[in-house]
């Protein structure tokens, strides 16, 4: 059962969120917008399996997915891509079990929530907006936010630390990947991976537990759902970190 918000302490005052395989399940959309890139401008080349790629930046995404491809055709295939995930793609997104719950509890106690992602601005805003967590959110940073764009997860995290004036023991970072770990190293915060997303996927035989950005770290900092991210935040009736 979850804390009851008025008989709290918060172990955090704030969470940094990832948001592809640790908030929403963006594969679907982000494989049909793929497919329908390739159809127009590599007809006959098969989309790859993305496990390993999925929360990758759009132009890193597509050059490793697609080693095959010619060079000079991802300019196209990417500008395909965008345009049908603005469309369409991105509404085949779909929100991880006890997601919207877990910000709507955190929002409540007053928890700082911020997600930084690799997705580009417009089609996360889009999702954030669509299931209504916009409201919990107090900012959104993506690598376009700004011109020219962040260099990377670890950029946006300074970056967002700066205009938050948050850092160090009581901020959470959420992840699912070796970049969101990095993330957190880069704010001095500590980090929890979000092993129910897609970064199991880098080892070969799917042990979560021996995934790079999840070796090493204490079992209460190993997320199985959402429901987690509010018992590791939330600590019921002020029992600090033991509890």
């Amino acid at each position: 059962m979850s804390p009851d918000v008025a008989n709290v302490a918060l172990r955090y005052d704030a969470v940094f969120y990832d948001l592809d395989g640790t908030l929403v399940d963006s594969r679907p959309g982000i494989e049909a917008s793929l497919r329908a890139a390739l159809a127009t401008h590599a007809p006959g080349v098969e989309p790859p399996v993305l496990d390993t790629l999925l929360g990758r930046p759009l132009a890193g995404l597509l050059r490793e997915a697609l080693p095959g491809l010619e060079p000079a055709a991802l300019p196209a295939v990417a500008a395909a891509f965008a345009q049908h995930y603005d469309a369409q793609g991105w509404r085949l997104s779909r929100p991880y079990p006890g997601v919207i719950a877990a910000l709507q509890q955190l929002a409540a106690a007053g928890v700082r929530q911020i997600v930084v992602t690799n997705k580009r601005r417009h089609p996360a805003l889009a999702i954030l907006a669509a299931f209504g967590v916009a409201p919990c959110l107090e900012a959104l940073y993506t690598l376009d936010s700004v011109q020219p764009p962040y260099r990377d997860k670890a950029a946006m995290a300074r970056a967002a630390c700066a205009a938050c004036a948050v850092r160090g023991a009581r901020l959470l970072v959420v992840g699912d990947s070796v970049d969101d770990r990095q993330m957190a190293d880069a704010c001095d915060a500590s980090f929890a991976a979000a092993t129910y997303g897609y970064g199991h996927a880098v080892t070969a035989a799917g042990d979560r537990r021996t995934a790079p950005h999840v070796a090493t770290l204490p079992a209460d900092l190993v997320l199985d759902s959402p429901a987690g991210i509010v018992a590791l935040v939330m600590a019921a009736d002020g029992c600090g970190s033991d509890a």
